[in-house]
This record gives structure tokens, sequence and C-alpha cells, in this order.
């Protein structure tokens, strides 16, 4: 019974940490989704800009924006009217939202603009970029690149969400990397 209980365990236990792996990346999407559309969307109802930016404090009684690019968003981040300078919470800008840290998740990167600041007419001109979800796993893990998604956003406002890691690009057929062709 005991050895019995040993062997569910060793195949349970993996398989249960990959799907909480999984869900994770998945609520934090949509998290992050929910804060994109929610400045977009309030930029254009009230007529201002309304800036998304990555913090370290998001809940203190008085949140920054973090502008170092190399920051990790799970952190938390602020959503907020932005009437003084771009990108930064001023006295006379509001808050709209605030997530905080997510302690459970692994990490979000983005490799656009930081941060990203939507217009009364819904663009988000210069802001074009993806956030990238990873797992909390090992990294030497089959599962890190399979589980981790990211989120694609256009300097129109648009969204789309794609499964899996970017890819290194491939040279083409042949191996040429010129860009030349072959020679035939």
């Amino acid at each position: 019974v005991i050895s019995l209980t040993a062997i569910l365990l060793a195949i349970g236990i993996p398989s249960f940490t990959s799907f909480i792996a999984r869900r994770t990346v998945s609520a934090n999407v949509s998290e992050m989704v929910g804060s994109m559309r929610l400045a977009r969307v309030e930029a254009i109802k009230r007529g201002a800009p309304v800036t998304l930016c990555r913090s370290e404090d998001a809940t203190d009684a008085s949140p920054e924006c973090s502008n170092d690019k190399a920051g990790d968003w799970a952190q938390g981040w602020i959503v907020f009217v932005d009437r003084g300078n771009r990108g930064e919470l001023g006295d006379s800008d509001v808050v709209i939202r605030v997530q905080a840290a997510m302690p459970e998740s692994g990490e979000i990167t983005r490799n656009g603009n930081d941060p990203i600041t939507f217009l009364p007419s819904g663009l988000s001109p210069g802001m074009a970029g993806n956030f990238l979800f990873r797992p909390k796993l090992d990294p030497s893990s089959s599962e890190y690149d399979t589980f981790a998604k990211q989120i694609l956003n256009t300097n129109t406002g648009s969204l789309r969400i794609e499964d899996g890691a970017p890819k290194a690009k491939e040279a083409p057929p042949g191996g040429d990397t010129s860009g030349e062709g072959s020679a035939s």
C-alpha cells in the first residue's frame, strides 16, 4: 500500500505542478489583456491618454511607474489617466486599476516601449511589442517554452495571444543565411 501510494505520488505531483503552471500563465495573460483593454476603452471614453505601466509598488499608497525596461511585470502594474508627463504617475493623474504582484507567476517581460499609452483615438503609436509570460518552472524543463504565452500588441491597439515562447529564426532550406540564395 505504501509503495503504491509512493508510485502514485511520483506520477501525480509533476503533472499537478505542470497543471498549476499552465493555469497560472493563462490567468496572468487574462489579467494583462483585461488591463490593456481597459486602458484603451478608458482612453476613448474619457478623451484623454491612459497609460499602463509596470510598478514595483503598485499597491502602495503612492505607487510609481518603474521604467526599467528589463523589469519583470509580475511585480505588478498600474492603469491611469495620464494627464501629466507621459508614463509618469503624477498628482493630476487618476488611477483606474492596480494589479498587485503575482508571486506565483514565472516572469512577465516586454520587448516594446515601456510603459504603454493609449490615446483618445484608441491608438498606441510607438507602443507595438509583445509581452512574454513564462511559467514558474525550471528553465531546462521541456514545458518552460511550451507553457509560455505571448500577447502581441500593435500601434493600433489591437491584441493577439499566441501560445509558446518566440521561436528563434530558422535558416532557410539548404542552410543559406546570406540572403542571396544558392547558385545552381
